[in-house]
C-alpha cells in the first residue's frame, strides 16, 4: 500500500480545495520543482488515492433544489436482496448518495429533488420498482451546517495510509 508523506499530504491538501490548479501553482506552492511536484501527483493518481476531479456546486446555485435524508429497511435480508436494491437503486438520477449501514436501517439515500412534490413522484416510482423496500424515512434538509468531502490533514496524518 502506497504510503503518505508530508509532501502528499500537502498536494492533497490543496487539490481538495484548489481541483483547477496548475501544475506550475501546485509546484510553487509546495515549493518544489515542476517534475518532482509532477511526479508526486501522478503516484497518487496511479495509486488510486486521487480518483477524480471535479467542480463543486455552489449552495446559491443548490438552494433552487430540495435535499431529503431518506433511511431504507429492506423487506428480507436474504441472498440477493442488497445486490437487488444496490443495482436498481443506480437507475435514480435523485440519488445522490446511498450508503449501506448496520444498526436498525439497511441504507441512507442522500435525495435531491426540484420540490416536494418532485420527491413524492420519486418515492412512488421507487416502491412500484418493487426493490425489497420494507419502510422508509424521509427527513427535509433544511438547512446545511456543514457539507464537504474533503478530508481534513489532521485525519489524512492519523491514518494508516501516512508514514
Amino acid at each position: 500500500m502506497y504510503k503518505l508523506d508530508e509532501r502528499d499530504i500537502q498536494i492533497l491538501s490543496i487539490l481538495q480545495s484548489e481541483g483547477r490548479i496548475t501544475k506550475t501553482a501546485l509546484a510553487d506552492k509546495l515549493n518544489l520543482s515542476l517534475t518532482p511536484s509532477w511526479d508526486r501527483l501522478q503516484r497518487l493518481e496511479e495509486a488510486g488515492i486521487i480518483e477524480s476531479y471535479g467542480a463543486k456546486l455552489s449552495s446559491p446555485f443548490l438552494s433552487n433544489f430540495h435535499l431529503v435524508i431518506t433511511e431504507v429497511e429492506l423487506e428480507s435480508h436474504k441472498q440477493g436482496q442488497f445486490a437487488r436494491f444496490e443495482e436498481a437503486i443506480m437507475g435514480f438520477d435523485e440519488v445522490l448518495s446511498c450508503w449501506s449501514v448496520g444498526g436498525g436501517l439497511d441504507y441512507i439515500l442522500k435525495v435531491l429533488v426540484k420540490d416536494v412534490a418532485d420527491y413524492q413522484d420519486f418515492l412512488k416510482r421507487i416502491l412500484k420498482a418493487d426493490i425489497g423496500l420494507r419502510r422508509y424515512f424521509s427527513y427535509a434538509v433544511l438547512d446545511r451546517i456543514k457539507d464537504t468531502d474533503k478530508v481534513p490533514d489532521s485525519l489524512i496524518r492519523r491514518s494508516s495510509v501516512s508514514k
